[in-house]
């Protein structure tokens, strides 16, 4: 087995497990093509009375952040989410956390706007995992409840 696994099919294996979830809750989701702009996975339910876009960021690591694209603000709305995926080594599975994509572009553009601040180089965008429990939880949540039964 190779050392390191290539970004594009950690990237992959997020959406495709995104997508795998979601279809053992009852809903039709659909991975879009690679590398179409904003979406990575269109979800709907049996009805089509309820549907949500996806932007699906992955790490094979336990990171505290993930970057996004330079676009990221383009993907305003409320049926697009982000979905951050992560792998937990010790248990050797995924652990998501959902946000609704205009509560996430303010958070990305806050912790850009603070970076920049302390004189950060300008790197890509990235978003935050929260470092309190309770607003982590609450994002593993909302992913565990994600669907047309769920808040938004």
């Amino acid at each position: 087995m190779p050392q390191k696994i290539d970004n594009a099919l950690i990237g992959a294996a997020g959406v495709h497990w995104v997508v795998s979830e979601l279809s053992l809750r009852n809903l039709i989701a659909l991975p879009t093509i690679r590398n179409a702009p904003g979406i990575d996975v269109v979800a709907v339910d049996l009805t089509f009375s309820w549907h949500a876009n996806l932007q699906v960021k992955t790490s094979k690591s336990e990171v505290k952040f993930w970057p996004v694209s330079r676009k990221y603000r383009d993907f305003r709305g409320p049926d697009n989410f982000y979905v951050f995926v992560r792998k937990v080594k010790k248990d050797s599975r995924f652990e998501a956390f959902l946000i609704p994509a205009d509560k996430a572009i303010e958070q990305i553009t806050r912790a850009s706007e603070e970076a920049r601040n302390r004189g950060c180089k300008d790197w890509a965008p990235c978003w935050p995992l929260p470092t309190d429990d309770k607003s982590i939880q609450e994002l593993r949540d909302s992913w565990r409840t994600f669907g047309p039964w769920g808040e938004r």
